[in-house]
């Protein structure tokens, strides 16, 4: 059916086919939706209506619901409604151009103007609403009331009361003067009025509405404030005044009235809960008062609509007054309201519908939704009067919420912005209305209701049951707030459901502060931090990735890990911490209770959060005052720190007007300024007293945040701040629910392991617990089998499922037995392996790769336990510690990286398509700590039981070289060298057992012993088989057990050097036995001695087989021992030991030479002893069988065996520190003894018990006490025995312990030896350990034990930094070489010296590269020495005696330079300064020192040559120079006559000054001559090596250097006169922070000498600043460089000019500040005392000050200073120096050196002198990067090398050359000089070459051939096969092949 059909059915007479909506938002949807909804019922076409919409750009950038239903739409101006949808003229011409049939008004904006019917009608366009006269009558408030209390209709008291005319003697014009009588024109009649009607009152604007012109007012005065308010809020309303009710509800009755006069009411509807005089709930039918009252206001609405000709659809409101049980006229709205749905909800009708067909002019009786009403036939077309006929009575209850964009939490103020999601889901009992959806938002100008919700039931209580549940279901999520969380609790309220409610009740619930309601607080707490720091994290991420996407190097302090902030919720303030535990978990701790969550970010934006077991889904949006958290459906308002001297907007709107005047005073709580916000009128209250300053003016458009004004607050002390919250988080679970499994613990254990090495943060102990105790479960393999196996099994072939089913059946049947043998059972992985395996070959060739590709995961898990639970403990053992390698390793110094940002960036090249790799090694690389923890437990508790199989991770973490790793380093070292020590043991003692003794029949020697190889889960060993087991398992893995010990030997670490050859001799000698019944083989006995003379470091390894007691035969016990004393005492041994054994004992003596003396004419003899003990207790027993054998030995040989040395091993045992009762007493004292120190947490009374404790148990400290005890109770006896040395060996967990102890004759006591705990007494002699005494020396083994490290500090002064020298000591004991051999065989004694020199080279080189090896000492600290003095002592004598001394001293001194020269970049780079050897020779010993103070000395003058020869007194050996006449060392006479043990003493200044500059990463001044000379003789020595003529340098020194100081009167900079002088003198004299020379070079093309005028910074004085003298100093040098045209080299070292306060003035400044009791207010002044200004007042200007408690300060105003060139006369220095050094540019040569970094003016320099040579790791600087980052506010730099490294200055032409060392730069310097001439203007030096200036370029570009740079350079091969040379080559041709 068509509409003009249907409409002359139903009695119409003008169809309308289009339909203009003059309004939007939710009163535009819901008219569109019921229209299209009937006529799709109709017409059976939902668009047989047409719809235009009316569109402002707000609604469209919005995406408003309203434009995007509309058949079509118009664009009309945006702003407030007056521009548009209140526009009545707009409206017309908009209805007009669009060509519609009617204009539908809605509600708001103009359905209440009466011009707008009026302007339809002239333009024959139907409005869908009331006439114009009825409009004008009823729309208003005063004229309504009037015309209904004309009809009777009650009324409260009002300004009007009385005045009544009716609309029929009116006919919709009440006369002026009537209407006047009801309206209020001033202020006085007002004040009147309320006062005659009695307060409270309600003064009214008549045409207001939507909260605006409308005030509740209880007094005069408050008359007197809002008056003006009213009229400004609605200029030219009238005015009027009403009672305000008591406690009343909100009744109104729906009226539907036709153009036939016919007038229909619709029920009632209670709108009772109100804010603002706005409605929030409505429901109907009303049941708040009595039905005959409900139907009485029925009729009056009827009469009322009536009498005055009303069309359309009305509302006619009531107050129900609940005390008075009666009721009185509000108003009448001549519109739809808002909440007609409910009455649709009840009637069952369509009320926009109906409206549509009154305009058609379809009589009441004919329309088919009203006649259902009146129970009619819909379909009938009898007539009835609807005034008089029954209706049918409501069926069900309607309850509506409306949806506003309105903070409830907040009095309900209104809210606009953006909308990211709506979510509504409508059911058979809820439906709703929505002018909004998601990707919209509602704007500034528009109505804050947005939605509208209604909810049916049989009853009251159901509908809102059902509107509840609705409500929780529905999620508006964007910057809007709404008040569906506080609508849902209040329908639960109990009020509201015992219908207790009025018209006040929500406005007292906001008063009451009455909130939604809210999550729980600690899930507030944990849902916001965590989703903070998730954002941080994801931003932070982002900054860094666009950091280096652009090239940038982001700042080092970006946390990805770590986090905390400060929560406000309801004015308490959480302080949360989070740290990742992944990418999605965190731990949030409050006060140091803790939860775990996992936040996952959804693709709304939104967060998916676990905690204690439960997810919640959790949005945040930022707001002005805090984000706002929504979680699920509730939320909060996580708020920021209040500042009340800022007052804000809260959201968009318009100031209308300002109540305080600017500048005026304003008490807390007062409103300040009125704002309108989305039609509503919010008054602005002030949050604390003080001076209001506005900011905006009146009428200003606000923005949300936007400052309003600023306060001046009168105390903000008062303010009221958050309060700290010091409670704890409730215990919660973790954030999901886990497997309890073991498979399923082991798999979340390892993935936390793994999230600790990319850097995330878990517990380290719990994890590590956790992770061993699941790896020693033996379930743990089938577990992981069977989840692999069910996800596998559907696919399997058939059998085959069956056939790992019964493998794995008897394997966990065998784990359901005992639990022994439960740990013995084994998963059959093998087996399993060869089922698949077998499965895979028999299927079908096509089928094999799917086969094998679904069994996979079965194999590799099998393929995992295969080889038992140790191995694939092993496995992830070495998984997660290669994840730390792999991190950690690109994180250390290398290439010249010396910063990690500069780190960073090389990763960043490293991975140039893939920074998100590069940021995930940063995450890494952050959480180092933690990882180092983790780590440091892995290797204490799973590798320190066998770390052989981690060797290579082992030797990956020794290497690491950062300060930060340095303990791990540091500890893998530590087990690198246990397992190496490890395998050396097993060797010698494998060497020692002799495996041919078999051959033997000596019965008594048996090789084995139960083996001890236990899990790296048990326990560690203890007792007897601690040490044993610990030192790499027992005899029977040595001998070829199943654990077989020997590996290969690794040349890296040197521990078997001089090893290989363990093998039997092919001629042997006679069996020798020992008293214990043991033969030593020949090949035993060639062993022996390859141990004895094997450069590697066997001693640890001999002492840990003696003190090792498991052999009860004592055969490799007492091979040991010999072995033992025969290398401690090579080669001075005079006789072989005497073994003995005393029961439990072994005894052994021998006689030896005083290694010191042995070749001297004072040479002594002495007798050695050694006791093997199996407790301490039995030292006395011991000693009387020592001192027997000792004297037994000394008379045979005939000597007095004083100073002898006593050697005790306590074998390993449970009692084996067990002491005597004398030696328990002195322990029970509990202080040092002997001079050991004591440690504090050990207990004495532990080691007075019957057994001792177990040594395996006791640290090193308590066994030296323990040790220390024995020795001083047993000193009487040594005493007797003339025992000068006592060493004690003791078992310990690792390695055995010593402790040495010597008989001091002033005290006449045995003392404790320091040196003595690594070291024997006769190797600390060979090694002249006395020369250390005056230091305080720390040791540190080399990595191979071979070489003996003594590291000490010292330094200048307290100020001074503290310098670090080392001393490396070490024993040659092998000569061997073929060309030592040679010189031997040839008795040529030059050529032996020469060639034991050359020997030393690899013994050097294994020093050198200990000393420069990337990894930490012992005390865990990295950084190489500042000074290192190397001692090699060797020990086979060169037959050197009765020769030409002079020969051999040459032959020393020269091979020694070649050697140094050869190594001398090594020198350089480990510190070296001082090189020493000791050769013995028949008759005494030579002593070669090499000195390299500055590292780049390398001829034979600095080598010394000296012999050792006994002094006058007999006694003394002293250095003695050789008898040799030609060449003289440089300084004869250094160590000539010296004691050679004269102990070392303390730097000197000069080096001191040295080592400073070196700190610096610099040469010391003096010392570039030296590095010139360095520099030339390599470049004659390429040269030679080149072939080229005139290679050979001229004799003598190479550079020829005269120090230049300022003579004579002037020395200012200032002065034109200044003078030079050549001066004599030594390095370090100056007192001026700068040096200059005159130089001359003997350089290749210039061998007479080139000269120069070199300047150099001196970075050890005053750091190297200029100040006046050094810039004098400066300027006369290169002056005098252009005046004798020489060229100028710039040697730049410094920190820029000198600025400063004088030394003196700052020391004695005092500050006083604003408030002594908070400093951070600032500074008043710096002052002086009265005393030190006496002192100081010829340094200062000062004012006096008289404080109030009578002190006299003197105000410093400024500082003059006793020193010159501290202010800015150094500036002007700076100038002067740099305009000299740009005209030397100009007119001469200039060069700079970058040797350090330098600054300011000495950048300038570097800068101006244009030529620039600067080194890898200097910068060249204006000013600091702290500085700069001051100036910019944050941290864009991180290092001086940003800013001015070569990266940046070498890469943008700054610097020319960049070099990685100052004689790399000095060598560039050299050879750009070469292409100089000696003197400006002079020709150019022609230099001797092999390569003719005439010989024929063979290359040139063929004819349309581009010329190729590179060809004419470096040549290039022809095509024909042959080469043509280039410009810069000499190569014949030759034909190529």
């Amino acid at each position: 059916m068509q509409v003009d059909a249907y409409v002359q059915e139903l009695g119409g007479d003008k169809p309308i086919h289009s339909v203009l909506v003059a309004n939007n938002g939710l009163a535009a949807v819901k008219f569109m939706r019921s229209i299209r909804s009937w006529a799709g019922q109709v017409f059976g076409h939902p668009r047989a209506i047409a719809m235009v919409a009316m569109a402002t750009p707000e609604d469209i950038r919005i995406n408003a619901e309203h434009v995007t239903q509309a058949d079509q739409f118009v664009e009309v101006p945006g702003g407030t409604n007056n521009n548009n949808y209140a526009n009545v003229k707009l409206i017309v011409q908009m209805a007009e151009a669009a060509g519609v049939d009617a204009v539908w008004p809605g509600w708001g904006h103009a359905s209440e103007n009466p011009e707008l019917p009026e302007a339809l009608k002239a333009k024959g366009i139907r409005f869908l609403g009331p006439p114009a006269e009825a409009m004008k009558a009823l729309g208003d408030k005063i004229g309504s009331t009037i015309l209904a209390q004309a009809a009777g209709v009650p009324t409260l008291p009002w300004s009007g009361s009385g005045v009544a005319i009716s609309f029929g003697e009116c006919k919709g014009n009440i006369p002026q003067d009537i209407y006047d009588k009801a309206c209020i024109f001033s202020l006085d009649e007002a004040i009147e009025s309320c006062q005659r009607i009695g307060y409270p009152i309600m003064l009214k604007a008549s045409w207001g509405g939507g909260g605006k012109g409308i005030r509740k007012v209880h007094s005069d005065d408050e008359v007197r404030q809002v008056f003006k308010q009213i009229q400004g809020e609605v200029p030219g309303s009238p005015i009027f005044a009403m009672k305000l009710a008591p406690a009343s509800r909100h009744l109104e009755v729906q009226l539907i009235a036709d153009r036939n006069g016919n007038v229909a009411s619709l029920f009632t509807r209670d709108c009772s809960v109100q804010r603002r005089h706005q409605k929030i709930i409505e429901e109907g039918p009303a049941v708040a008062a009595p039905q005959e009252m409900l139907r009485d206001m029925e009729r009056c609405a009827r009469a009322l609509a009536k009498s005055v000709g009303y069309v359309g659809a009305a509302t006619v409101e009531y107050l129900y007054l609940i005390e008075e049980k009666t009721y009185c006229f509000l108003e009448l709205n001549p519109r739809l309201q808002v909440e007609h749905p409910v009455t649709e909800g009840i009637t069952d009708t369509n009320i926009p519908s109906i409206q549509l067909m009154i305009g058609m002019a379809i009589p009441l009786w004919r329309i088919p939704g009203m006649r259902a009403t009146f129970s009619k036939d819909p379909n009938g077309t009898d007539y009835f009067d609807t005034n008089t006929t029954p209706q049918r009575l409501p069926q069900k209850h309607v309850v509506a919420v409306r949806i506003t964009s309105e903070n409830a939490g907040d009095g309900f103020k209104p809210t606009a912005g953006r909308v990211d999601e709506v979510v509504f889901k409508p059911t058979p009992e809820v439906w709703g209305y929505f002018s909004i959806k998601g990707g919209g938002g509602i704007h500034e100008y528009s109505d804050s209701q947005f939605g509208h919700l209604f909810a049916s039931g049989p009853s009251r209580e159901a509908a809102i049951r059902a509107m509840v549940v609705a409500l929780r279901d529905v999620r508006v999520r964007g910057e809007i707030h709404t008040i569906i969380d506080y609508a849902a609790d209040m329908l639960q309220s109990p009020e509201f459901v015992n219908n207790k409610i009025h018209t006040g009740w929500l406005d007292s619930r906001i008063a009451a502060n009455v909130k939604a309601e809210r999550p729980p607080w600690h899930l507030s707490v944990i849902g916001a931090a965590a989703v903070r720091a998730h954002e941080a994290s994801a931003c932070k991420a982002a900054e860094y990735l666009g950091y280096l996407s652009k090239g940038q190097l982001p700042p080092p302090d970006i946390s990805l890990v770590y986090f905390q902030d400060d929560l406000v919720i309801d004015d308490i303030k959480y302080h949360v911490k989070v740290i990742r535990r992944g990418p999605f978990t965190f731990n949030v701790s409050v006060n140091n209770t803790a939860v775990d969550v996992v936040a996952r970010k959804l693709g709304d934006g939104g967060f998916l959060l676990q905690v204690d077991g439960e997810s919640h889904v959790l949005h945040t949006e930022e707001e002005a005052m805090g984000t706002r958290l929504v979680m699920d459906t509730l939320s909060c308002i996580i708020a920021k720190e209040a500042d009340p001297s800022r007052l804000v907007a809260l959201s968009p709107g318009k100031l209308v007007r300002q109540l305080i005047k600017d500048g005026e005073h304003v008490e807390q709580g007062q409103v300040f300024a009125e704002v309108e916000v989305m039609k509503m009128m919010m008054p602005l209250l002030c949050p604390a007293a003080g001076v209001i300053h506005f900011q905006v003016t009146e009428g200003a458009a606000l923005s949300a945040g936007e400052l309003i004004a600023r306060m001046d607050l009168d105390d903000p002390s008062k303010v009221k701040r958050a309060e700290q919250f010091n409670g704890e988080l409730p215990p919660l679970g973790p954030p999901q629910v886990y497997s309890d499994r073991v498979d399923h613990r082991f798999t979340q254990a390892l993935n936390a392991a793994k999230m600790i090495m990319a850097g995330y943060n878990y517990p380290v102990d719990d994890i590590l617990e956790e992770l061993v105790s699941c790896l020693d479960h033996p379930a743990l393999p089938l577990l992981q089998w069977h989840q692999e196996f069910s996800f596998v099994e559907s696919r399997m072939p058939p059998g085959l499922a069956a056939k790992l089913e019964a493998v794995t059946a008897e394997h966990e049947q065998a784990l359901g037995g005992s639990t022994a043998d439960r740990s013995n059972t084994e998963f059959p992985g093998r087996q399993l392996i060869g089922i698949i395996k077998g499965a895979v070959e028999a299927a079908p060739e096509n089928e094999q790769a799917m086969l094998q590709q679904q069994l996979e995961p079965l194999a590799r898990v099998a393929k995992a336990h295969s080889r038992g639970p140790e191995e694939y403990a092993r496995s992830i053992v070495q998984e997660v510690l290669s994840m730390f390698a792999g991190v950690e390793e690109k994180f250390q110094s290398s290439s010249g990286l010396t910063t990690e940002q500069e780190m960073i960036d090389a990763l960043r090249k490293s991975y140039p398509n893939d920074h998100q790799a590069v940021l995930d090694l940063v995450i890494s690389h952050q959480g180092l700590n933690h990882k180092m923890e983790l780590v440091k437990r892995i290797l204490s508790t799973l590798v320190l039981p066998n770390p052989v199989p981690y060797r290579a991770l082992l030797r990956r973490f020794a290497a690491l070289s950062s300060k930060a790793t340095a303990e791990v380093a540091l500890r893998a070292q530590q087990l690198l060298e246990v397992s190496l020590l490890a395998d050396l043991r097993a060797v010698v003692a494998r060497a020692l057992s002799g495996l041919d003794m078999f051959a033997e029949a000596d019965g008594k020697l048996s090789p084995t012993v139960s083996a001890n190889v236990g899990s790296i889960f048990s326990p560690q060993p203890s007792g007897d088989q601690a040490g044993a087991a610990a030192a790499a398992g027992t005899l029977t893995g040595m001998l070829g057990g199943s654990t077989v010990v020997p590996r290969k030997a690794t040349v890296r670490e040197g521990v078997f050097s001089g090893l290989n050859s363990l093998m039997a001799p092919r001629s042997v000698s006679p069996h020798r036995h020992s008293s214990t019944g043991g033969a030593i083989t020949p090949a035993v006995e060639h062993k022996i001695e390859t141990l004895v003379a094997a450069p590697a470091a066997v001693e640890e390894a001999l002492a840990s087989l003696i003190v090792d007691n498991q052999d009860k035969y004592l055969a490799l016990q007492y091979r040991a021992l010999v072995t033992y004393v025969k290398r401690i005492y090579y080669p001075f041994l005079l006789c072989e030991p005497q073994v003995n054994q005393h029961g439990s004992m072994l005894a052994a003596s021998w006689m030896f030479d005083d290694p010191r003396t042995a070749e001297t004419s004072a040479k002594r003899q002495n007798v050695g002893a050694f006791l093997v003990l199996t407790s301490l207790k039995e030292l006395s027993k011991g000693l009387q069988v020592v001192a027997a054998a000792i004297s037994s030995l000394a008379s045979q040989a005939g000597v007095h065996p004083s100073g002898s040395i006593l050697h005790v091993a306590v074998c390993n045992g449970s009692d084996a520190l067990a002491v005597s009762d004398g030696a328990a007493k002195l322990l029970a004292t509990g202080g040092p003894l002997l001079g050991c120190e004591a440690e504090e947490s050990f207990s004495s009374v532990e080691l007075i018990t019957s057994s001792g404790p177990r040594s395996p148990t006791a640290t090193p400290k308590q066994i030296t006490q323990v040790v220390a005890a024995a020795v001083k109770d047993a000193s009487s006896l040594l005493k007797a025995m003339k025992v000068g040395t006592v060493s004690v060996l003791a078992a310990a967990a690792l390695m055995p312990v010593r402790n040495g102890f010597v008989w001091d004759m002033e005290e006449q006591a045995y003392k404790f030896e320091p040196y003595l705990r690594q070291v024997e007494a006769p190797v600390a002699r060979l090694l002249e350990l006395d020369k250390l005494a005056s230091q305080q020396a720390v040791y540190t083994p080399s990595r191979n034990r071979q070489w003996h490290m003594y590291h000490c500090t010292e330094r200048k002064d307290q100020r001074s930094p503290a310098l670090r020298r080392t001393f490396l000591r070490g024993l040659v004991r092998q000569l061997g070489s073929p060309a030592f051999l040679a010189a031997m065989y040839s008795m040529a004694a030059d050529k032996v010296a020469s060639a034991a020199v050359d020997e030393l080279e690899s013994a050097l080189i294994n020093c050198l590269e200990e000393l420069t090896r990337p990894a930490p000492d012992h005390q865990g600290v990295t950084g190489r020495s500042d000074w290192v003095h190397i001692f090699h002592s060797v020990l086979p004598q060169l037959s050197l005696q009765g020769v030409d001394e002079g020969r051999v001293a040459g032959a020393l001194r020269s091979a020694c330079a070649a050697l140094v020269a050869k190594h001398n970049t090594l020198f350089r780079t480990a510190g070296v300064a001082v090189w020493e050897m000791r050769f013995r020779v028949p008759g005494g010993a030579w002593r070669l020192l090499v000195s390299c103070p500055t590292g780049h000395e390398a001829g034979e003058e600095h080598v010394e040559v000296y012999k050792e020869v006994l002094a006058d007194d007999g006694v003394t050996i002293i250095y003695s120079l050789p008898s040799e006449s030609g060449v003289t060392p440089a300084a004869p006479t250094a160590l000539s006559g010296k004691p050679v043990l004269q102990p070392y003493q303390s730097l000197e200044a000069l080096q001191q000054k040295r080592l400073a500059a070196r700190r610096h990463n610099t040469t010391y001044c003096y010392d570039f001559p030296s590095v010139f000379e360095n520099a030339l003789r390599g470049a004659w020595a390429a040269r030679a090596a080149a072939g080229e003529p005139q290679s050979i340098p001229p004799p003598g020194r190479l550079v020829e250097a005269h120090e230049l100081v300022l003579t004579g009167a002037e020395q200012r900079f200032e002065s034109t006169n200044l003078k030079l002088t050549r001066v004599q003198r030594g390095p370090g004299l100056n007192d001026v922070g700068m040096v200059a020379w005159h130089m001359t070079l003997k350089t290749p093309e210039c061998q007479q000498g080139r000269q120069v005028i070199a300047i150099a910074n001196d970075i050890t004085h005053q750091s190297g600043a200029f100040g006046p003298r050094e810039d004098a100093l400066f300027r006369a040098a290169g002056e005098l460089a252009l005046e004798e045209r020489l060229p100028l080299v710039y040697l730049a070292a410094n920190s820029g000019a000198r600025v400063g306060m004088a030394t003196e003035v700052r020391e004695c400044l005092q500050l006083a500040w604003v408030s002594e009791d908070d400093p951070s207010k600032g500074l008043k002044y710096m002052y002086l005392s009265e005393d030190n200004y006496n002192c100081l007042s010829s340094s200062v200007k000062a004012e006096l000050q008289v404080t109030s408690s009578g002190e006299r300060h003197w105000v410093v105003t400024d500082v003059i200073g006793q020193e010159d060139g501290l202010g800015v006369e150094n500036l002007s220095g700076s100038a002067a120096i740099g305009t000299l050094f740009c005209r030397a540019w100009r007119e001469g040569f200039t060069i700079t050196l970058v040797s350090g970094r330098t600054v300011g003016i000495g950048a300038y320099l570097a800068r101006l002198g244009r030529r620039c040579v600067q080194r890898t790791d200097q910068p060249i600087i204006l000013t600091g990067y702290n500085a700069l980052n001051k100036v910019l506010g944050r941290q864009v730099y991180t290092s001086q090398m940003q800013l001015g490294g070569p990266r940046v200055m070498g890469e943008n032409g700054v610097s020319h050359y960049v070099v990685n060392d100052d004689l790399e730069g000095v060598k560039v310097i050299l050879r750009w000089l070469s292409y100089c001439p000696p003197q400006l203007g002079a020709e150019p030096p022609l230099l001797p070459t092999n390569d003719p200036v005439d010989r024929p370029v063979g290359y040139a570009p063929a004819a349309h051939e581009k010329l190729d740079p590179r060809a004419a350079i470096t040549g290039k091969l022809h095509s024909q096969g042959y080469f043509l040379d280039s410009v810069g080559l000499c190569l014949p041709c030759i034909e190529v092949q």
